[in-house]
């Protein structure tokens, strides 16, 4: 009997791993976020494609729970985010009336710090949480932006701290022609940090309190959450910003503020306005970015400059990303469906 258990027990175990064993390092199995949850109306579908995968998501009042599945019905190929939400909670497919419930969902789907995320398989239990979010003493707001420019352009600009004396020199930019100080890099398995202290320019040293310098760190987790502090005094102000890949050359950036001054309504209006100007600003460098292919992979980081250890480190990181597109799309329906 106990040789019986054994053996079973060791077969379960052989065909749990079997059947993740192929998404094991797959993108998929990250948290992505879908959405900034109060811009939603989840009682209806909503779309949403990780790169290539085309996803619709709503939510079973009945339970509170959030559905996802991917954006083609199974009957007959229509798309499901024209369908309507039962009152079992469940997508109905207006083509020829099959309804997806629970049981049915494509994944797991659950909101964390105000987004709506997605994962087909998890490693984490639960996305990563920006810092101070839950805190009482802290306000939040989000943005969202679509940048012209791939997932890899993306993450080694955040943790750049060359640009901004050249992108961000502008109205509401933060940079300034004085280098930054103290720089120090961390490096792990699956995150690169970056902590420094920083001239403001005047204009930013007027808005926040004639404070001249600010101490700062930036952390990068792969593949797609990114989250930074600027302090100055007892004051923080924590940009976190998860990405979401839409095409090769287009990435989405779900950007939350979270600080603990300027907690009026008008104040938490002008945090947003700076922040936009400062996207806006990046909006202009990531056009200029160039097009992801073989040459410039070639030629990417053939010169380093000083203190770019965890830019070298992070795009290192990503050699193992590649961008999700159909086929492996495919792979992965047929692997989830085995």
């Amino acid at each position: 009997m106990y040789l019986f258990t054994y053996f079973f027990m060791v077969y379960v175990s052989f065909y749990q791993i079997k059947k993740t064993r192929a998404l094991k390092n797959d993108f998929f199995r990250h948290w992505h976020c879908i959405g900034i949850a109060d811009q939603l109306d989840l009682n209806k579908p909503n779309k949403m494609t990780i790169g290539d995968l085309p996803l619709v998501f709503w939510k079973d009042n009945n339970n509170g729970k959030l559905i996802t599945n991917i954006n083609i019905c199974k009957h007959m190929g229509s798309k499901l985010d024209n369908g309507i939400i039962t009152k079992d909670g469940c997508l109905k497919c207006q083509y020829h009336g099959l309804e997806i419930g629970y049981k049915e969902r494509f994944g797991e789907t659950m909101e964390h710090d105000g987004k709506i995320f997605w994962s087909l398989d998890p490693i984490e239990k639960k996305p990563f949480s920006i810092p101070f979010f839950t805190n009482k003493e802290y306000i939040h707001s989000h943005l969202t932006i679509d940048m012209d420019c791939s997932l890899l352009d993306s993450a080694l600009n955040t943790v750049d701290i060359r640009h901004p004396e050249y992108v961000h020199n502008k109205l509401f930019g933060f940079g300034s022609k004085n280098p930054p100080l103290n720089i120090k890099e961390y490096k792990y398995k699956d995150r690169v940090g970056l902590a420094f202290d920083y001239t403001s320019n005047k204009l930013m040293q007027k808005i926040n309190d004639n404070v001249f310098m600010t101490n700062n760190f930036h952390m990068y987790i792969y593949p797609t959450f990114t989250w930074s502090k600027v302090s100055f005094h007892e004051k923080n102000l924590i940009i976190g910003v998860n990405f979401l890949p839409l095409a090769p050359n287009k990435t989405r950036w779900f950007v939350t503020l979270c600080h603990n001054y300027y907690k009026s309504a008008v104040g938490k209006e002008f945090m947003k306005v700076a922040a936009s100007k400062i996207l806006d600003q990046d909006f202009q460098q990531m056009q200029n970015q160039a097009q992801p292919n073989q040459l410039k992979e070639a030629m990417l980081l053939k010169h380093v400059f000083p203190d770019e250890e965890v830019i070298v480190s992070l795009s290192e990181m990503f050699q193992k990303y590649k961008y999700p597109d159909i086929q492996d799309c495919f792979h992965i329906y047929n692997e989830f469906n085995k």
